[in-house]
């Protein structure tokens, strides 16, 4: 089933201040803040976190012990959204990341990639050019068409 709520808690599992899915399509028209999660196992399959005044889509997905594992973040431009950001969080069998990997994709094809490795420790920044990003590119979703957006496997 799917749940909304003004935010979603990640401790906790479950929306903070829940609302109705009229609700939530209220705030999505206005642009306001609100957090959808869409069905899953035991925990959801992804939650989406969605600010159109900001411009902003959050997309995040979780592993069979709820932890945060992987987050794209969308910037709105018209009526299109760029994948600017893609993170993600390894475990090493604690509740804890002990490696973070981020990349920032540019529309002009700049990508930085910055990752934080406690076991090793590392710390990496590299810089590259001309990354094809045209596969970056998604519709702005109508409310409630989520599965687009909440793909996992991207290019």
């Amino acid at each position: 089933m799917t749940v909304y709520g003004r935010k979603w808690n990640f401790r906790r599992h479950e929306p903070v201040y829940p609302i109705s899915a009229s609700a939530a399509a209220a705030r999505d028209a206005r642009g306001d803040h609100y957090a959808v999660a869409l069905p899953g196992g035991a925990f959801p399959g992804a939650v989406l976190e969605i600010a159109w005044r900001q411009d902003h889509a959050g997309v995040w997905f979780l592993d069979d012990r709820g932890r945060q594992t992987l987050l794209y973040e969308f910037r709105r431009a018209g009526d299109r959204l760029f994948l600017h950001s893609v993170t993600e969080w390894d475990y090493a069998g604690g509740d804890s990341a002990t490696r973070v990997s981020e990349r920032r994709f540019r529309e002009d094809g700049e990508v930085r990639r910055i990752v934080t490795d406690d076991d090793a420790p590392e710390h990496v920044t590299e810089d590259r050019g001309d990354t094809d990003v045209s596969g970056h590119w998604e519709p702005v979703p109508r409310f409630g068409d989520w599965a687009s957006l909440a793909r996992r496997d991207r290019t």
